[in-house]
């Protein structure tokens, strides 16, 4: 298959770049991203890990971090995991050393966990956070090359099609982890913290099932000319990262979408913390709040996945922009609506709507925001271009932490969640807008 772009293509490039849309690959990918997503599933940040985190302290900077902590340790590396890729034919090798490593530090919280009790809630905080740390960077480092490796191994249609069945397939065992989180935290299921250490267990068997199907990758290399491209600017990776920023338009304005829409990380991290202080919710909430994240993403991968085959990644962006708006929308509205707590359903109802939102955007990301940077992106350049998109993105991910100060600094203040909903709504708003503007990227077949 022939990949083309009309009006943005890079000369030093064969015109003709073969495909492995191979019947091992289409396994592979199914099988490492149905693994992930499962694993995903047992320990959302927003829901499973903030709950954890709001049992062990209540101080909301600290529960803020532990969001924080997720999103700033998979961005942050990213521009360094890029230098590595840059200029690599094979990437599948550093896909598996850096998910093996990475991997464990889930399996050794949740062993400290069983065999501590959480005796010291400051010290289990701070392993969570250290475990969910090395956990990120390493899986950075993953997905850098791995998007490297997608790039040359998928055409852009093949893309959407096989990536968007996976994460559906992927979405449905999630409904499955979501209910077994839903029990394993009744109040008659296990005592705590040993509730906590086998969810976290299962998320790492996810993870690992996902790292068995890495290693049967077939890869395409990258070809001598990328290879001669990436390693002609090799000497100078700080330059081709400003270069890219500088006289590419196209992609300031992906980053600028990606930043404003992002910071809906900021009251993310607080949608459970906020419902269940304001109804005394039971802790077993926190499994349907996952559920309603898992259908969520469910519904999103399968209308992504359609608007990704057939109208590209641009589309995707855009639903995504417009749902990461109005998730702090609702959230304004229940937190200005008089008297809720007599009718608690309400509120309830409404913000399982909102992790529901929050579960669909959270699954365009791949083939949103990164498919449409690969599009756009030169081929020698296209580990540059997530890398940044990513790292600048790690910006957003210390969002959470903002709202943690923010809610600590107005501590008993009616108006306190009110705010936050209100300002990060307006900001995500206009990053929507701006995900309108956005040119199509055309691709065709010689």
């Amino acid at each position: 298959m022939v990949r083309s772009m009309t009006s943005r293509s890079d000369s030093t490039l064969p015109a003709e770049t073969v495909r492995l849309d191979t019947r091992r690959n289409v396994i592979a990918y199914t099988g490492d991203t149905i693994g992930f997503f499962t694993g995903m599933s047992f320990i959302p940040a927003t829901t499973v890990l903030v709950g954890l985190a709001s049992l062990l302290t209540s101080d909301k900077t600290l529960i803020g971090i532990i969001a924080m902590s997720w999103g700033v340790a998979s961005l942050f590396p990213q521009l360094i995991a890029a230098r590595l890729v840059q200029g690599k034919r094979r990437t599948k090798p550093m896909i598996i050393l850096y998910s093996t490593i990475g991997r464990q530090a889930m399996l050794l919280f949740a062993l400290w966990l069983l065999f501590t009790n959480a005796s010291s809630p400051v010290l289990t905080v701070i392993l969570m956070i250290v475990a969910i740390v090395v956990f990120n960077i390493l899986d950075s480092f993953t997905g850098i090359a791995w998007f490297d490796m997608l790039s040359r191994n998928l055409s852009p249609r093949g893309r959407g099609r096989i990536l968007g069945r996976a994460q559906f397939l992927g979405s449905i065992t999630g409904i499955g982890a979501g209910f077994a989180v839903t029990r394993m935290l009744s109040s008659d299921g296990l005592p705590f913290p040993q509730n906590y250490a086998v969810v976290i267990i299962c998320a790492w068997i996810g993870f690992i099932v996902s790292l068995l199907f890495q290693f049967g990758y077939e890869e395409n290399p990258a070809s001598d000319a990328e290879a001669a491209a990436a390693a002609a600017r090799s000497g100078s990776f700080v330059g081709a990262v400003v270069e890219g920023l500088r006289t590419d338009p196209v992609y300031r304005r992906v980053l600028f979408t990606r930043i404003l829409t992002g910071l809906e990380a900021m009251t993310a991290a607080f949608y459970v913390v906020y419902i269940k202080e304001r109804l005394k919710l039971a802790d077993s909430s926190i499994g349907v709040f996952s559920i309603a994240f898992i259908v969520g993403g469910i519904v999103g991968i399968a209308v992504f996945g359609w608007l990704a085959s057939r109208s590209g990644a641009r589309s995707v962006v855009r639903l995504a922009a417009v749902l990461q708006a109005a998730a702090p929308v609702i959230a304004f509205i229940v937190s200005i609506i008089p008297g809720i707590e007599s009718v608690p359903i309400l509120g309830y109802g409404l913000f399982t709507l909102i992790l529901a939102v929050d579960g669909a955007a959270a699954r365009a990301y791949v083939l949103g925001f990164c498919g449409y940077t690969i599009d756009c992106a030169p081929a020698h350049q296209r580990s540059i271009y997530v890398g940044v998109l990513n790292t600048l993105g790690g910006l957003v991910g210390l969002a959470p932490v903002l709202g943690g100060l923010w809610l600590n600094i107005g501590a008993g203040l009616p108006l306190a969640y009110t705010a936050m909903f209100g300002v990060v709504a307006i900001i995500a708003a206009v990053g929507a807008v701006l995900s309108f503007t956005l040119p199509h990227i055309e691709h065709g077949a010689a």
